[in-house]
Formats: C-alpha cells, structure tokens, sequence
C-alpha cells in the first residue's frame, strides 16, 4: 500500500483485476478538495476488515430532519420518514464506541508509516496497463474470426472497447495503434454500425504477438527528472482512418 496525495483528483479506469482505493480528506484549498488515496489489495483488505470487525447490534437511520435506530438486521428501507423527511443514510452503531475509536486510532498511525507514492506516474501507469489491456484483446478476438467478418469480408474487425474510447485521449488511440502487430491496420467507423473498429486485411498474418510498448510515461516522468533541460517535442496527432 502507498500513500498518493492529491487535489481535486477524478479518475476511473477499467482493468482485468479491480482497482479498489482508501479515501481520506484532509482539507480544502482554494476551492479544491485535497485528500490521499491508498491503494489496497481487494482481497487482503477485506480479510482484515473481517478480522477487525467490531460487534454492532445497532443500526441508526439518519433522516433530513432526525434519526432513529433500529435493531441490525431488521429491515428497512430508504423511503421518507412522515415526521423526519428524507432519508439520507444509515450508520451500524458498535456495542463499543471506545473499541471503534481505538481501532481508527491504529489505522490512521498505520496509514501515516506509509511511503509517500507518486500520483502522476501511478496514473501513468494505470492508463500504460489500460492501453496494453485493450491492444491484448483486440488481438486475440482477430485471431477467433476464421473468416474475414467486414461488411464486404475483405478484412477482419474487432471493434474498440467503448470502455475504452470513452477513457482514451488521441494520444492514447495512438499508443494503442503502435502496439498492434499488424502491417494492414486501420482504425475506422462502419457505416450503419455504432463504435470504433480496428481493421486489417484479409491476407495479414493474424498469428502475432503485440509489440513492445513504447516508453511509458512513468520512466519518461523519472527522465524528465534527470534532466536540467528537458526538450518538448510539438504534439503530433495521426489519422488511422479508412473507409470500407
């Protein structure tokens, strides 16, 4: 687990394994929310939670205009209350209040032991395996098709993941285009078809692997570091299109 800081952070990304995160807010600063996240292993996190459950034989309802508590495991639900509105949330009450506050107490000493990380090359690294993840896919569904599945079954397709267009900035598209093994390859729409497709010709040698990424933005962050004065290179933008 690491300790990233961050401001105003928003992000989402879609991987094979869930990405699960500890947010803690530590204040405000001109307007923006600041806080840390820490990256936690699902798994073993929820492990330890079970361990370090606390009995709770209480559940309070918390409505717009009061609260009132109930015994857990009776049901209820999130209707308004006649007398207190709206309802908003619900709270367990533990048996020990004291026994909570210690608890949180230990983590929050745990949390401060650990190692500061570094949000922008870890963002970078979420979107490095985000790319990489898509071009995996993108050729192995190329290698299921026997036959050429295009409109006019003069190339196979696999569409983009609209996962995946909906997170990815050109740069990205264009990373993701680099990393495909294939000589013929086009990214294209479809007339009459919703979406992004990768697109190559019938003849190409579909028994491929993907090729290396290119450096990732986290090693170009730590050499960017190294350099008393680092060259900007202009932004270039591709056209993959093709019609079909």
């Amino acid at each position: 687990m690491r300790r990233l800081s961050c401001s105003a952070c928003r992000f989402s990304f879609c991987s094979k394994t869930a990405q699960a995160y500890a947010i803690e807010l530590t204040g405000t600063e001109r307007g923006k929310i600041k806080g840390n996240l820490y990256e936690l292993d699902y798994a073993k996190h929820y492990e330890r939670v079970k361990e370090k459950e606390l009995p709770a034989d209480t559940v309070k309802l918390i409505y717009e205009h009061g609260e009132r508590e109930i015994p857990a495991g009776q049901f209820f639900n999130g209707n308004p209350d006649y007398e207190l509105g709206k309802f908003e949330r619900f709270e367990a009450v533990p048996n020990d209040p004291d026994a909570l506050q210690s608890l949180l107490q230990e983590e929050r000493r745990s949390r401060e032991q650990l190692p500061p990380g570094d949000f922008k090359a870890h963002i970078a690294a979420l979107r490095d395996g985000l790319i990489e993840t898509e071009a995996r896919r993108i050729v192995r569904e190329m290698k299921r098709h026997d036959t050429p599945n295009s409109p006019n079954k003069t190339h196979f397709m696999v569409e983009l993941s609209p996962a995946f267009m909906q997170l990815a900035a050109t740069k990205d598209t264009d990373r993701l285009f680099s990393m495909l093994p294939y000589k013929t390859l086009a990214f294209s729409k479809i007339e009459g078809r919703h979406g992004t497709y990768a697109l190559i010709d019938k003849g190409e040698n579909r028994d491929r692997k993907i090729r290396k990424p290119r450096p990732s933005i986290r090693a170009q962050l730590k050499a960017d570091k190294a350099k008393t004065a680092p060259k900007k290179a202009a932004a270039k933008t591709k056209n993959h299109d093709m019609e079909v």
